[in-house]
């Protein structure tokens, strides 16, 4: 779960985390320390992740078509 951390200071499984820090923690996480501190965190919308591209293959005669002598 993505979320930005809304305290000065607070201890996680990623370690401290600062105000304005954004970080993916575990659900059950984020469950937990909101019982105990409601204002602790405020939950991002996923963003989507990067599509690798596939490698272009480019022929060596395209690169030196161009240098007819």
């Amino acid at each position: 779960m993505l979320v930005k951390v809304k305290l000065r200071s607070i201890s996680t499984t990623k370690g401290f985390l600062h105000n304005g820090d954004i970080v993916e923690l575990p659900e059950a996480e984020v469950k937990k320390i909101s019982i105990l501190r409601s204002d602790a965190f405020e939950v991002m919308p996923e963003a989507p992740k990067p599509v690798k591209k596939k490698p272009q293959f480019r022929s060596k005669r395209a690169s030196v078509e161009g240098s007819d002598d």
